[in-house]
């Protein structure tokens, strides 16, 4: 007697459903992949500070997370994470003065210095767009157009003519001067100078604040240093 033995052969085949989901109704409108309904319940995103927020790795844009540092949602656009809820603009400033005798201003012809401004020299910050990185380093954590201000004062200026210069570089390369020149005093005086400029960063740039000031590497007595930013879009 011969048996016949049938082999039934399954192929399954992958594919997507594509459909609605509703949470709170039966009934999402078609043009929503995800709908929410609910009168006494709230869509609660990520919660998380701004340093676990910065440390999301390649988020993607659209991305939206509330910020507990800043108490503000945000989302994540091409330009970095940007503060939704901000009625204001972004902005940090870093000011410290100096009193009496110090010798804080470093005064080696034509050489570059960090302004000695730091952390502890904050005064006030917009966490989620800057971070103060080292001595003049700021480093940009939200990317965009930004005015930027620099300025210190001297007490102890010789007589005489001697070059400065504000310069502010980004990522170790030397980006522009907001001023720079020549000091002229006929006596022993205290001088000061200032100035602006507005630039394009990145996302992760770092902005380094440095000055000249010559005085044949004879240190100063510095009066004031600051350092202001403010993101303009």
């Amino acid at each position: 007697m011969i048996k016949k033995i049938t082999v039934l052969l399954l192929t399954i085949h992958p594919f997507l459903i594509f459909a609605q989901v509703g949470i709170g109704t039966t009934s999402p409108s078609p043009s929503s992949m995800l709908e929410l309904n609910s009168t006494n319940q709230t869509f609660v995103p990520p919660r998380m500070t701004n340093v676990q927020m910065l440390a999301i790795p390649n988020p993607l844009v659209g991305s939206v997370v509330y910020n507990l540092s800043d108490d503000a949602l945000y989302m994540r656009t091409n330009l970095g994470w940007e503060n939704i809820s901000r009625t204001s603009n972004p902005t940090i400033s870093i000011n410290k003065n100096f009193h009496g005798t110090d010798t804080v201003i470093s005064t080696a012809n034509n050489s570059y210095t960090n302004f000695p401004l730091n952390s502890s020299d904050i005064t006030s910050i917009t966490n989620s767009v800057f971070s103060v990185t080292g001595n003049g380093q700021i480093q940009i954590n939200e990317g965009g157009t930004f005015v930027v201000n620099a300025a210190f004062s001297v007490e102890n200026v010789p007589s005489g003519n001697r070059k400065f210069v504000i310069g502010i570089f980004k990522n170790g390369t030397l980006l522009g001067y907001p001023t720079r020149g020549t000091i002229v005093l006929s006596a022993t005086d205290t001088w000061g100078s200032s100035g602006t400029l507005v630039e394009n960063f990145s996302a992760g740039d770092v902005i380094t604040f440095r000055y000249v000031l010559n005085n044949n590497g004879n240190p100063l007595d510095a009066l004031n240093f600051n350092i202001g930013m403010a993101k303009l879009k």
